[in-house]
């Protein structure tokens, strides 16, 4: 592959992007995630992000940026997994909002995920901020105790009791 110069224009797409970049990241990404479904996806996000930034600044080594850019999916990918399995408990934010849009589901059930996630919404919103703060920034941002203390300002273990305030509190309003 080629480097990818100031002399070229960011939409000669071949000169940062091939099928063989795409199959490298491709398998690249499957040893790392161990899904190929999510693989390809991560693939594609690399490609977007890639051409978003290669448009802004090109680089000298668009392949290295490429890889760069999918080790970082990586790892947000990862980051995301370890905070849906450790939190998992009976809130499911993926399944409310996938049954909501689903085409497929029935009224019943696109009526019942919308109360489910409107309690979860007012469960949120009667947090204390620092506590919805964290319970966010952890579960949606997908940051560390440690990062969101820098951000908040605050001790890991009052993250820690943040958390499982907003955790506890979410559960029991949701068992309603």
């Amino acid at each position: 592959m080629q480097a990818f110069t100031s002399n070229h224009e960011p939409s000669d797409n071949a000169l940062f992007w091939n099928e063989s970049l795409a199959e490298d990241l491709r398998i690249f990404l499957t040893g790392r995630v161990k899904c190929a479904e999510t693989a390809a996806d991560l693939t594609h996000e690399t490609y977007l992000r890639l051409y978003q930034a290669v448009k802004e600044n090109p680089p000298d080594n668009a392949r290295a940026l490429a890889f760069h850019i999918a080790v970082q999916l990586a790892i947000d990918y990862h980051r995301k997994t370890v905070v849906r399995e450790r939190h998992h408990a009976d809130v499911d934010f993926d399944s409310c909002v996938e049954t909501i849009s689903s085409t497929s589901a029935g009224p019943e059930q696109t009526l019942m995920a919308r109360q489910r996630l409107g309690a979860l919404q007012i469960a949120l919103a009667e947090l204390p901020v620092d506590c919805r703060t964290a319970f966010l920034l952890h579960g949606v941002d997908g940051l560390s105790y440690s990062e969101i203390a820098i951000r908040m300002d605050i001790s890991k273990s009052m993250v820690g009791k943040h958390l499982a305030r907003a955790m506890s509190h979410c559960a029991k309003r949701l068992e309603q």
